[in-house]
C-alpha cells in the first residue's frame, strides 16, 4: 500500500513543486505584483506630514493584502503537499509500529525478570546476614564463656556487652545481563501540595526554577485588566504599534 501510494505521490509531487508547476509559477506571479509595493515602500524613511502619513497607511494596506494573499497560496500548496504525505506517513507508522510494540513488550518481560532477580538476591543477601550475625553472636557467647572457665570474668563480661558486629557479607554476583539490553531507572515527579512547594522556594530550600511563572496567563490577566493590572513581582510594559487593514 505504502509503496503504490509513494508511486502514485510523486507525479503530483513534480505536477506542484517543478520548475513550471503552479508553485513555482504562481509564486513568481506574486513577488512580481507586490515586489514593486516593496520597493516603492522602501523610499518612505520618515513620516512628519499628513499626506507621509497617508501614503504609510496605503503602503501598509497593500502589503497587508499582499501579505495574506501570499500566506493563502503557501497555505494552499502546503496542504496539498500535506496530502501526498498523508499515506507515506501512515505507511511509516504501519511499518515501524509492530517493531515499536514488541520491543516494548520484550523490555517489559526483562524488566520484569531483572526486578525479580534483584529481589532473589535482596533476599539471599538478608539471610546471609542473619546468618552470619547469628554465628557473630555465638562466636562471642563462646569467648565469654571461655574467658569466664579460665576466671577472666570481667573480661567475659566485656565480650558479652560489645556490640557484636557479623563481618560483611558476600554474595555470588548475579547473572551477567544479556548484551545489547540496557535496564535503566526513569524518574518523574508528581506536584502534590503547590503551596507548600511554593513556601520551600521563599525559604529558599528549593531552586527558584523548580516554580515558573505562568507568563501566558499573566499575559492574557494584562490584556484584560490592561493599565489596571497590578500584581506584585510583575511589571506591566505596555507598547504601541500600528496595524493595517487590507
Amino acid at each position: 500500500m505504502g509503496t503504490a501510494a509513494t508511486a502514485l505521490a510523486l507525479p503530483r509531487i513534480i505536477e506542484i513543486l517543478g520548475p513550471s508547476g503552479e508553485y513555482e509559477t504562481k509564486r513568481i506571479a506574486l513577488r512580481n505584483e507586490y515586489g514593486t509595493i516593496v520597493l516603492a515602500s522602501k523610499k518612505l524613511t520618515v513620516v512628519e506630514t499628513t499626506e507621509q502619513a497617508e501614503t504609510a497607511t496605503q503602503y501598509g494596506r497593500l502589503l497587508q493584502t499582499a501579505a495574506k494573499e501570499t500566506e493563502t497560496f503557501f497555505k494552499g500548496v502546503k496542504s496539498q503537499i500535506d496530502d501526498i504525505k498523508k499515506p507515506v506517513l501512515q505507511a511509516e507508522k504501519d511499518d515501524t509500529g509492530p517493531y515499536n510494540t514488541e520491543k516494548t513488550r520484550l523490555g517489559g518481560l526483562l524488566t520484569a525478570y531483572q526486578a525479580v532477580e534483584r529481589r532473589k538476591r535482596e533476599e539471599e543477601e538478608r539471610l546471609a546476614r542473619e546468618v552470619a550475625q547469628k554465628q557473630a553472636e555465638e562466636d562471642a557467647l563462646q569467648r565469654a564463656l571461655e574467658l569466664a572457665a579460665a576466671g577472666e570474668s570481667e573480661a567475659a563480661d566485656a565480650v558479652l556487652e560489645e556490640e557484636v558486629i557479623a563481618a560483611p557479607v558476600v554474595i555470588q554476583a548475579a547473572a551477567p545481563k544479556p548484551t545489547g539490553s540496557v535496564a535503566r531507572k526513569n524518574y518523574q515527579i508528581e506536584v502534590t501540595d503547590l503551596k507548600a512547594l511554593v513556601t520551600a522556594v521563599v525559604a529558599g530550600q528549593v531552586p527558584l526554577m523548580a516554580v515558573v511563572a505562568n507568563e501566558s496567563f499573566l499575559g492574557q490577566m494584562a490584556k484584560s485588566m490592561k493599565e489596571s493590572f497590578s500584581y506584585p513581582g510583575v511589571k506591566l510594559i505596555v507598547t504601541e504599534s500600528t496595524s493595517f487593514r487590507a
